[in-house]
């Protein structure tokens, strides 16, 4: 794994020479300095946005990202791992949540203090990556702390005036949202010390692995396939049945809640067990036990407490966070899109979920932006994402 060293030189690299200056068009994307200021502009194309496969696009958390994979030795798996899960990095609400998945996520105390967050005030460390946000609430701007002294943090920041450069601010700004620790020695978060070791060995049992009461990685694999046979038989999703949780397999989850009696539930009550709650049996029925213990994770993961175990409630469990969304469009097919259908008709829009963008998901969407007061445009971007998930 890179040391916060190298993170910090890879991004000062694209500071050096003046700084790194988003395009006016797709031209002059490539890493050397010689094109850095090269065709100047403010339509969001960059050689990060090319990198991380989202260009031209709003780049700031992007140009973390490409600091961290070249820290990586351009490895794509080594960069996802120091990043919580979440590499390419592309909106600022990304890593945020994936890092309090991981207890590496941190607010700054002016808001512990006048917001009421929970959790300790935080003195932020060279390498860690800064969060903004313009209403304390809506994450808008990212970057990487490069030094700290008693009273200022200085950061290097992506599209920051349409470029890469130096900025400082104080510690107690209000615009600083927190701060996350990139998970640069490849650990991971020891399972919670107040789990039963005979509801996880009766769920081992249950999933025909070996049934020693330990929560470890063949459990929590054959944990995500059992949930991958079920949202395939169930919804025919069509998704890899292999154990690993990754965007398909979260686009495919659908909620689990009072009062389903579905394998599906006996998955969640399992992993329930493992990560410390009591669901009061593996039974397969969601009753009010089952709802409290998933109310108790929630509040521990600041999750809202609403008793439902969705999408990204099962992510959180697992220990990941939302996935980088793509921008969706009228003709865009697959299981992102059977999840964007889904948020839709939870939201009182009658449509089929089957995984098609067409005109009438196109309608749905000009009515939701409409309703929100975004730019009503029928194209699924961040803003609309953030607003309706």
């Amino acid at each position: 794994m890179p040391t916060t060293s190298d993170v910090i030189a890879a991004f000062a690299y694209y500071i050096g020479s003046g700084g790194y200056y988003e395009k006016a068009s797709a031209k002059n994307l490539s890493r050397e300095v010689s094109d850095f200021a090269a065709n100047k502009g403010s339509a969001n194309y960059t050689y990060m946005g090319k990198l991380c496969g989202v260009n031209p696009g709003a780049w700031c958390a992007m140009m973390v990202s490409t600091a961290v994979y070249e820290a990586c030795g351009s490895d794509k798996a080594a960069a996802r791992e120091a990043m919580w899960g979440v590499w390419p990095y592309t909106s600022c609400n990304q890593l945020f949540d994936a890092g309090l998945a991981h207890d590496a996520s941190h607010y700054s105390p002016w808001q512990l203090t006048a917001k009421g967050r929970t959790g300790e005030a935080y003195m932020p460390q060279a390498g860690d990556v800064i969060v903004f946000s313009d209403n304390g609430t809506t994450r808008t701007h990212t970057g990487l702390v490069y030094a700290v002294d008693s009273a200022t943090v200085y950061t290097y920041e992506g599209n920051s005036g349409n470029m890469a450069r130096k900025r400082s601010y104080a510690l107690t700004s209000s615009y600083i949202y927190g701060y996350v620790t990139l998970n640069l020695t490849g650990e991971t978060p020891d399972t919670d010390d107040g789990a039963d070791a005979s509801g996880i060995a009766q769920f081992q049992r249950w999933l025909d692995v070996s049934a020693d009461g330990v929560y470890g990685p063949e459990t929590k694999a054959a944990a995500v396939k059992a949930h991958q046979r079920y949202v395939n038989a169930a919804y025919g999703a069509g998704i890899a049945e292999d154990g690993v949780w990754g965007p398909d397999t979260y686009y495919a989850t659908e909620r689990v809640q009072r009062p389903d009696d579905t394998d599906d539930v006996t998955v969640w009550q399992g992993l329930l067990y493992c990560l410390g709650y009591d669901p009061v049996g593996l039974d397969g029925s969601f009753g009010a036990n089952t709802e409290s213990a998933t109310m108790e994770l929630q509040n521990d993961k600041g999750l809202n407490a609403t008793g439902i175990a969705d999408a990204y409630t099962w992510a959180r469990a697992l220990g990941s966070g939302r996935p980088a969304h793509t921008v969706l469009k009228k003709g865009s097919a697959g299981q992102e899109v059977r999840y964007l259908q889904r948020l839709l008709t939870e939201q009182g829009h009658t449509l089929q979920t089957d995984g098609k963008f067409g005109s009438k998901t196109r309608a749905a969407v000009l009515e939701y932006q409409t309703a929100q007061g975004l730019d009503a445009d029928g194209i699924v971007g961040p803003l609309t994402w953030a607003a309706i998930e």
